[in-house]
């Protein structure tokens, strides 16, 4: 069985700068060393251009921001809803098991195949709908580890 957590709570926003200078200023007061620990990364995934920023937290929760960088579904979304939390993600030391569990359990996934950022092709993940859990997408992924300000895998993961 893979070995699964709480990985990180994600915010759409509007402008990625601005929303991580809110966030240092807030976190600085409420939790100063997460504030300090912080990756960004872009990618495209699904032909959507992303930007984000994550401010790590060491074996506790993450708070991850992300802006859509093209005209796409993401864009649409934020322009409808405005900035609001997009999703819960929990990592799993095998995307692909814990996946195929989720669907013999009768649970929805909103992708038929797990896909991933062009930038880092073995970060795969894959989403319960909304409507499952109370309003709230919920992203399953493939683990990670910070080295300096960039996301690497976990040695001995699948990828």
């Amino acid at each position: 069985m893979p070995e699964m957590r709480l990985d990180h709570i994600s915010f759409l926003v509007a402008d990625l700068d601005a929303a991580v200078e809110k966030w240092k200023k807030m976190l600085g007061i409420l939790d100063p060393k997460q504030a300090a620990g912080i990756t960004y990364g872009e990618g495209v995934e699904g032909g959507e251009h992303m930007k984000w920023a994550t401010f790590v937290n060491p074996g506790g929760c993450a708070i991850q921001l992300f802006e859509p960088a093209s005209e796409g579904f993401l864009k649409k979304i934020l322009d409808r809803r405005g900035e609001h939390v997009h999703h819960v993600a929990f990592l799993s030391s095998n995307v692909d098991e814990t996946v195929d569990q989720l669907r013999d359990a009768g649970i929805p996934l909103v992708q038929e195949e797990n896909t991933a950022p062009d930038t880092m092709p073995w970060l795969k993940w894959n989403f319960v709908p909304p409507d499952y859990v109370g309003g709230v997408l919920i992203e399953v992924a493939q683990r990670y580890d910070v080295e300096g300000d960039r996301w690497v895998p976990v040695p001995g993961d699948p990828s």
